[in-house]
């Protein structure tokens, strides 16, 4: 993603891009050095190229260069700047303007061209002919590196990048900030501690001195290159965290006192302080990969990284994929019941004498008939002589031929409409997979960005957090030796417990068969670290496809808890309610979406999200465990008991179930009792 894909997406409008480019140009035209050069703003106009993008450049510069510039510099720099928008025109379709060394060269030979007439009078042997040299050639290698910088094929290599944000900040650097403050110079601390961070001494030693040495040539004194650079050695030279390290930096900028005077280092020095304090509010993940150069790790550190980055561009082009089908519509059936009479009347009235008088002389008479008809053919599936008008049926000479062919057309027509709707159905289902396979991968990226962001979050040696007692029973129909139940609890890596509970279409081992494929998919979509969400929604599609074969469904009950604060989700596809005790108090989950495979696609499950507090009790059972419009007996039951062993309350509740609703139907159910609070010591 090049600089302005930064800025702008893809879906806005070309304009947008040529104001971005317009707004550079006519900024860059006050980054001026040596007093009074601008370099910068002619690289950039070369590289802006030969379209609108390189129009609304020059435009840019005309503007800028008017009001910022004495009229004789602004008309020297609106002339070069249209001899080059001129010369990439010209070479724009050849080989030779896709050289990486032609738009330097050319940007330096048109402003060599132009600035030759302004210093034939001083002559090159002089201090403007010295600088006159230097300018051409910091205006090549602003049009190289603001060409990487504007690329859209490849993203910008980061000395490129640093390059086109100090030629930015030399034009901030005339910004005041309290009247003896500069905003750019500010800036350009914060770039040297990002990139002394993020690179390690080296680094910032070499951010520090391009830095300070475009700061000089801005201010015409030479201070802040010797500040920035040696600022930069001193804060790399121990290991440290970024407090100490831009601390460290403030510290090494002292040693510029000593080429300054007490006025201009005091206040650069509260520069510094003021850059410090935003260097520490930067986000984490900008300065992420200075890891591996700082502390010398192994050159594989970077792979998670790359790993993540892969699985975001994987995602979003399943993404695209699936919003380029969705966008594309989905087939329709647009034939309607006018088709059958037509049909119909192509196989038998074609041959018929009448034909000219019925459906020529007479086609209004001939078309109310047939109206008049259509109401028993779609109401009892089929019409009969009878159903249509007199006028009509005794005209008629081969009706009972055109009522079959009416009845026969009408057939086809209904299983061409079934037909297109299951195909319909499919489509929408393969589009559905490709959206949750984007979760899935993004998902996947995420769970590699919160490890790495956990490494130093959890301190080493903290206190373990106790677990949780779980207890599970499971109790088959009457007369069958299996139950189509099935149940399951695991904790993942990450400290989060899942209890899981599916009851399979009917019972017996084909039940069975299909509650355990469920759990166990969804076993391993949330210990492959999916969130739960995601993960049914995924299950759900793929069931209702397995569905339409089978013709089996399952409930889906599901219960994610993170021990550590208690924090619990309860997700339901036709599931039965859930419960919860707190003391002597109960609360009671329910859901009203189907079970997977009949919900549709697009369903998501039934969410519940609640704190459970230490010592809490969560029961999930199946439907033959209670009623769910006759459960009074069970909350009595969870409100008046007083113990704390959760085997003693699933014997006793598996009993009470037995008495009340007999063994009608499959019985399971799953009791967790959250740790208790730990007794206080005397």
């Amino acid at each position: 993603m090049n600089f302005e894909q930064k800025i702008t997406t893809a879906e806005q409008k070309p304009a947008v891009r040529c104001a971005i480019r317009f707004l550079l140009a006519a900024i860059l035209t006050a980054s001026q050095i040596f007093g009074g050069c601008a370099p910068f703003v002619l690289g950039f106009t070369a590289a802006a190229g030969s379209g609108m993008g390189g129009l609304s450049a020059l435009l840019g510069l005309l503007t800028g260069a008017l009001l910022l510039m004495p009229f004789t510099a602004a008309m020297k720099y609106i002339a070069a700047g249209i001899l080059i928008f001129s010369v990439s025109i010209a070479f724009y379709d050849t080989k030779l303007y896709q050289k990486p060394a032609f738009l330097p060269l050319i940007t330096a030979a048109c402003t060599a061209a132009v600035g030759f007439v302004y210093l034939s009078s001083s002559g090159f042997f002089s201090a403007e002919g010295a600088f006159f040299l230097l300018e051409l050639i910091l205006a090549g290698a602003s049009a190289f590196c603001w060409h990487a910088v504007l690329a859209e094929d490849k993203p910008a290599p980061p000395s490129a990048l640093f390059f086109a944000a100090v030629s930015v900040l030399i034009a901030m650097a005339s910004i005041p900030l309290g009247g003896h403050f500069s905003l750019g110079r500010i800036c350009a601390v914060v770039l040297v501690l990002a990139a002394g961070w993020r690179g390690g001494m080296g680094a910032g030693c070499a951010a520090g001195l391009a830095a300070g040495l475009a700061m000089d040539a801005a201010t015409g004194e030479l201070y802040f290159s010797m500040a920035y650079s040696a600022a930069a050695l001193v804060a790399g030279l121990p290991r440290c965290s970024r407090a100490v390290y831009a601390l460290l930096y403030l510290c090494g900028s002292l040693l510029a006192l000593f080429w300054a005077d007490s006025g201009a280092a005091a206040y650069a020095l509260l520069e510094t302080a003021g850059a410090g304090l935003i260097f520490l509010l930067l986000p984490q993940r900008l300065l992420r990969k200075a890891a591996p150069d700082r502390l010398s790790a192994p050159k594989g550190f970077s792979a998670p990284r790359i790993l993540e980055k892969q699985l975001r561009a994987t995602a979003a082009v399943f993404r695209d994929l699936y919003d380029s089908l969705t966008h594309g519509g989905v087939p329709v059936n647009d034939e309607n019941i006018a088709t059958v009479f037509d049909r119909a009347a192509d196989q038998v009235c074609r041959a018929c004498p009448l034909c000219a008088t019925c459906w020529d002389a007479d086609y209004v008479t001939t078309y109310n008939a047939l109206n008049d008809a259509t109401p028993f053919l779609t109401g009892q599936g089929r019409v009969l002589p009878s159903d249509f008008p007199s006028h009509f049926s005794t005209r008629c000479i081969r009706l009972t031929d055109f009522t079959a062919a009416v009845n026969t057309e009408f057939t086809a027509l209904l299983l061409r409409r079934q037909y297109t709707r299951q195909l319909n159905e499919a489509r929408k289902g393969a589009k559905e997979q490709y959206a949750r396979l984007s979760e899935l991968l993004t998902e996947s990226a995420d769970q590699i960005t919160r490890l790495e962001e956990s490494e130093d979050a959890v301190p080493a040696g903290g206190a373990a957090v106790e677990e949780c007692e779980i207890c599970t029973a499971v109790r088959p129909k009457a007369g069958e030796v299996v139950s189509g139940d099935t149940v399951a609890s695991f904790r993942t890596e990450d400290g989060r417990v899942f209890l899981l509970l599916s009851d399979g279409m009917g019972c017996g081992e084909d039940a069975r068969r299909e509650s355990a494929m469920t759990v166990r998919l969804l076993t391993q979509f949330l210990q492959s670290g999916v969130e739960p969400a995601t993960a049914l929604r995924t299950l759900n599609t793929a069931l209702t496809l397995h569905s339409d074969e089978s013709g089996a469904f399952t409930t889906i009950d599901l219960m994610a808890l993170t021990l550590r604060s208690g924090a619990a989700s309860f997700y339901k596809y036709g599931a039965a309610p859930s419960y919860i005790k707190h003391g002597g108090s109960i609360r009671r989950i329910t859901g009203s979406v189907l079970p997977a495979g009949l919900s549709g696609w697009e369903r998501v499950p039934d969410a519940t999200n609640l704190c459970l507090s230490p010592g809490d009790f969560a029961i999930l059972v199946s439907d033959g465990f209670v009623d769910p419009a006759d459960d009074g007996w069970l909350q009595a039951m969870l409100a008046q008991w007083d113990g704390a062993s959760v085997q003693s309350l699933t014997a006793s509740l598996m009993d009470a179930s037995a008495q009340h609703s007999g063994r009608s139907d499959d019985t399971s159910i799953l009791v967790l009792r959250m740790p208790a609070l730990p007794s206080a010591e005397v």
